[in-house]
């Protein structure tokens, strides 16, 4: 599929979703994505138990996605203790470059896995209305914050830094 009509579809299914009187995922749901380092399969049971999850859904060409993940890199202590987790709809040659520049500090750790939706789950699974959507689970698997404002970053860094 080529990448003007990849996108429009994307913009399709994150204007469907906000349309639509969903609300946000409240628990860690099912999923079944690709490590973009090594292409295996990643589900929710290779998420370390025992740690906060969160997830960012980016896209490359987003003005927003490179403010934040720009701020995160900027307070990549404060995720040391958490599972963190990029995801993505665009392909690896878009990704690399985009991640080593706005967030080189953060693709180098060991509990930062970055993420393709090569099969388009995200969105029907986790329920974004736009991007970049960040969400903070507890140690449960409970959503504990969503957004979509860079506005909100201070509270998810505030959040995953508390114990």
């Amino acid at each position: 599929m080529n990448m003007p009509v990849k996108k429009t579809m994307l913009a399709l299914s994150l204007l469907l979703v906000s349309i639509c009187t969903w609300s946000q995922v409240k628990t860690l749901p099912d999923f079944n994505f690709v490590r973009m380092d090594n292409d295996a399969p990643y589900t929710q049971k290779n998420i370390l138990p025992g740690k906060k999850t969160f997830f960012i859904f980016f896209d490359t060409e987003c003005p927003h996605c490179m403010q934040a993940i720009s701020e995160y890199n900027d307070n990549e202590k404060a995720m040391n203790n958490i599972n963190m987790v990029m995801i993505t709809r665009d392909p690896k040659k878009d990704v690399v470059p985009f991640l080593k520049n706005f967030g080189p500090k953060l693709i180098v750790k060991q509990n930062v896995t970055v993420l393709s939706d090569k099969n388009n789950q995200f969105i029907a699974r986790f329920l974004p209305r736009k991007f970049p959507s960040m969400f903070l689970f507890n140690k449960k698997n409970q959503l504990m914050l969503y957004s979509d404002e860079e506005k909100d970053i201070p509270r998810f860094l505030q959040l995953i830094k508390a114990q």
